[in-house]
């Protein structure tokens, strides 16, 4: 018999044990805390600690500390600077913050230079562009200046500056949104005249808003100024013009009521109009009869300038600008924002505001006479403006 072979004992496979997944353990987000409110009262009062003549050190701590707190915060440098310098018991002005600042911003290295922490002072707050101050800084050293030698080099380029804009353009270029002239350039206008304004005012008004080949009308013409910057700067030799006026000074402008005629001129003709009212057309004056109802006042303003602003809006290209020269009128009884009214009225008619330029007026222009005159009468105290507006708007 044939021997039957053993069976093959076969050993279980082990038991496979399932791996345990665990579960990923979900940490919370760490909310951030949020920053804390800039405390005015408590930077002042960090502030104030400072010494009133260590700019460098006050500087440093607006731009390491006050600075970063505020851009948390969603906040302009400028503004907290304004908030700080408003706040009750501060003693430093914003213009001190501003140049503690700039100071600290371009030499925050001050101690290691080689000039007198003075000299960087007087380059942070006086001299804008860094290549310039390294120049000044190199003839400094060089020269072994004073910070007298410096003052007096930064004040002779202004001045040169200005010579050579004046022999480029013809008149004083103004960059800032004041224009502020002691005397009329005898060049524009006719002395003497009644509400005539420096004819500097004008040339920078073509300057900044009109452009090559544009066609201009001043329908309150005066003497005659904005003719005679056109007709005498070859910087605007290629622009035409009108003058008009109630009352023609010469034979250049044309006799016309604006009031009864509108402007004579053509539709979507031209492209830039410059009205500098009469004071009395704008508002009765105030000194002769300080009884003026202000509504009243209000009233025949807007009235006035509703039709003003329709020939405006009729005459001016598309894209066309308007310039005008307004002031606010104080009286006994009140006081009229005539520049708000004439901003309302503008865009009322479809034009949006382009420019704000203050025009300060200086003694020789001012009522300070006649305002006492009316203290004296009534026994009241009142204001008087020292201040214009040449407001510019373009047409949609």
């Amino acid at each position: 018999m044939a021997k039957i072979p053993p069976k093959k004992i076969i050993s279980p496979k082990p038991f496979l044990k399932k791996p345990i997944l665990k579960k990923p353990i979900l940490k919370k987000p760490v909310s951030k805390p949020e920053p804390k409110p800039v405390s005015i009262a408590d930077l002042v009062k960090e502030l104030n600690s400072f010494n009133v003549d260590n700019y460098w050190d006050l500087g440093k701590f607006l731009v390491d500390k006050v600075m970063p707190a505020a851009r948390k915060q969603g906040l302009f440098e400028e503004q907290v600077m304004k908030m700080i310098s408003s706040h009750p018991g501060a003693k430093f002005p914003f213009s001190v913050l501003k140049q503690c600042q700039q100071y600290y911003a371009y030499y925050p290295d001050v101690k290691k230079r080689p000039l007198a922490e003075v000299f960087y002072f007087e380059l942070a707050t006086k001299v804008n562009e860094s290549r310039k101050r390294e120049q000044y800084e190199k003839m400094a050293l060089e020269n072994k200046w004073t910070i007298s030698d410096l003052r007096k080099k930064i004040r002779d380029d202004e001045t040169a500056r200005r010579i050579d804009e004046r022999t480029k353009y013809g008149f004083d270029l103004r960059e800032r949104n004041v224009w502020s002239f002691d005397t009329p350039d005898p060049r524009f206008g006719k002395p003497n005249t009644k509400g005539r304004i420096p004819g500097q005012i004008v040339a920078n008004a073509l300057y900044f808003y009109t452009n090559s080949g544009d066609y201009i009308v001043d329908p309150f013409a005066g003497s005659g100024t904005t003719a005679d910057i056109l007709d005498s700067l070859p910087f605007f030799s290629d622009r035409r013009w009108k003058m008009l006026d109630m009352n023609p000074a010469d034979e250049r402008i044309i006799r016309n009521n604006i009031l009864q005629m509108g402007i004579p001129e053509q539709s979507a003709s031209v492209d830039y109009l410059f009205l500098d009212p009469p004071k009395d057309f704008t508002f009765k004056d105030s000194t002769t009869d300080y009884d003026v109802s202000l509504e009243a006042a209000k009233a025949d303003f807007v009235l006035k300038f509703k039709g003003i602003i329709r020939e405006c809006a009729r005459i001016l290209k598309s894209g066309g600008r308007v310039s005008i020269i307004c002031e606010p009128a104080f009286t006994p009884s009140g006081y009229i924002d005539f520049p708000n009214e004439l901003i309302n009225l503008f865009k009322d008619a479809g034009f949006k505001q382009i420019g704000k330029v203050y025009l300060p007026t200086h003694s020789g222009e001012s009522s300070t006479k006649t305002t006492q005159s009316i203290s004296d009468v009534k026994g009241v105290r009142m204001l008087n403006s020292d201040c214009r507006e040449l407001l510019t708007f373009q047409k949609n």
